[in-house]
């Protein structure tokens, strides 16, 4: 069970985020109702920060690189994009489910390139299969 711990924590995080985005109100500024999202998520990790963590905070700051403003940034624009779709109608079962398989597909060469990740026949038989199905899914996500 350990090992699928991560996963359960991260689709369980994803059911209430896209549930929490799909529900924000229409009439809230989507840059303000991110912000209190990212006040709430930082002030909830440096709080689990300082409960799990016994070394010292600047020798933790000095470990951090430029991948940390990357990633606040994609959030940003994850976070931007996610809304936004939801607000103009897509569905939310079949967004996310476009959303993950482009990604994929855009990640596997990625992959390969930048950290030598092979893919074996049955993952190539698998890319062919998800480009054909996200041809498909994408006529019933986008809205009309």
């Amino acid at each position: 069970m350990k090992i699928w711990l991560p996963v359960v924590c991260a689709v369980l995080g994803n059911v209430l985020y896209h549930c929490a985005q799909k529900l924000t109100p229409a009439q809230a500024n989507p840059f303000l109702a991110l912000a209190v999202s990212f006040g709430t998520a930082s002030l909830g990790c440096a709080l689990l920060y300082f409960l799990t963590s016994g070394r010292d905070v600047r020798a933790d700051l000095g470990a951090l690189s430029w991948t940390s403003f990357a990633l606040g940034l994609s959030v940003i624009v994850i976070e931007t994009g996610f809304l936004l779709a939801y607000r103009s109608g897509w569905r939310i079962g079949l967004t996310s489910l476009v959303v993950t398989v482009s990604l994929t597909l855009m990640l596997l060469p990625l992959g390969r390139v930048f950290f030598n990740e092979r893919l074996s026949a049955a993952a190539l038989i698998g890319v062919a299969v998800s480009l054909a199905g996200l041809g498909l899914i994408t006529l019933q996500a986008a809205p009309r």
